[in-house]
């Protein structure tokens, strides 16, 4: 049996997998992000309205996104231009808005996911059988954890 490594020494073999698989799996995910027109914190502020269980406020997106509330309202209005996500007056608070993402918004979410695993596709069919025997053995293990295996891809 391998012994167990350091924290810090893992993390480093880790950080260099997951570096490697940045640039040399990502050409479909920035292509679909290109083609979107999209930005970075347009595309990190659709993530937080995916997983939210109800709409947001604009200050909580632009807290988690760590942006300005200007920036956020024109970050807003424009997924809201696009149909990406939906603007409503807070029920209890006129004053206060509340954001939430459409189906189309979802769509765009699937396909960004789409084109990340595309790449990692890519990269396990490039593997060793004994390589994706390892990989598979060591993935299994960590998906064993909830957390983890709740990122797993929608099967269409």
């Amino acid at each position: 049996m391998i012994a167990p490594k350091q924290a810090s020494e893992l993390a480093d073999e880790l950080y260099a997998v997951v570096i490697f698989l940045h640039k040399h799996c990502n050409s479909d995910l920035f292509e679909a992000v290109g083609a979107l027109e999209l930005t970075l914190t347009q595309i990190k502020l659709l993530h937080h309205l995916e997983e939210a269980t109800e709409p947001l406020t604009l200050k909580q997106g632009a807290e988690l996104v760590s942006i300005s509330l200007p920036a956020a309202s024109r970050t807003v209005d424009d997924l809201v231009r696009r149909g990406f996500a939906e603007r409503e007056e807070d029920l209890e608070d006129r004053r206060m808005k509340r954001v939430s993402i459409t189906e189309e918004g979802r769509a765009v979410i699937r396909r960004l996911n789409a084109a990340r695993r595309s790449g990692l596709q890519n990269f396990t069919e490039k593997l060793s059988d004994p390589e994706r025997s390892i990989l598979a053995a060591a993935l299994s293990k960590l998906l064993e954890r909830p957390e983890i295996a709740d990122c797993r891809p929608e099967r269409a």
